[in-house]
């Protein structure tokens, strides 16, 4: 009897000690947290004598994403038609808003104006142009290319068509295999759809 006692007490104990060992090993892995980030290649070109100088005010809308890229997890293919959430790799904020934050400073590098800026911070500027952007693809494979597909069209002030809906379709090498180089690359693609962008902005303004 005795003995039965002191094996269900061992079983116990050693029960115990192994969720306290898979809790810690819960508990190490740390979550990482990205935000997509201006191209610097922008600045520096800039820099050394694009030499922009403009007074223009553009408005980014509010970017339309669709509903599986608004998770606060990185959205990664495995195929075609297969999705994956990652379950410890996260976005700082809102995709949707960091989009257009990156958008609106390559621009105003591009353009050489410090009045670029996202709707919240336009509602009291008069704009001379608004630009509203549907991303339908911003995603890709560890270790293989993102793709950045998007719908996009330029207003005027008073909310006229002055360049209509233009497809852009970008598809952009991660260079790594990793979330880091994954988000590099999604960056490189913003930077790559700002330049376009900014093209049209260019003769529009004859600047």
């Amino acid at each position: 009897m005795t003995k039965r006692i002191g094996v269900q007490f061992f079983t116990v104990i050693l029960g115990i000690a192994l969720l306290f060992q898979l809790g810690c090993a819960v508990r190490s892995r740390q979550a990482r947290f990205y935000v997509l980030t201006p191209e610097t290649d922008i600045a520096v070109e800039m820099k050394k004598g694009a030499g922009l100088d403009s007074d223009i005010a553009i408005n980014i809308s509010p970017v339309s994403l669709p509903k599986y890229l608004k998770k606060q997890q990185l959205v990664t293919r495995n195929g075609d038609n297969e999705l994956q959430l990652a379950e410890y790799e996260r976005w700082a904020g809102k995709i949707e808003g960091d989009i257009g934050r990156v958008i609106a400073e390559n621009l105003s590098h591009l353009l050489g104006t410090d009045r670029v800026f996202a709707r919240s911070a336009m509602d009291v500027i008069a704009q001379d142009y608004d630009i509203k952007i549907d991303i339908t693809r911003f995603d890709g494979r560890l270790g293989g290319n993102i793709e950045l597909s998007a719908r996009w069209a330029v207003f005027d002030g008073g909310g006229k068509v002055v360049y209509g809906v233009t497809a852009t379709d970008i598809i952009e090498p991660t260079r790594g295999s990793d979330y880091g180089h994954l988000v590099q690359a999604q960056s490189r693609a913003l930077a790559a759809f700002s330049r376009e962008v900014a093209q049209v902005i260019k003769k529009l303004a004859d600047i």
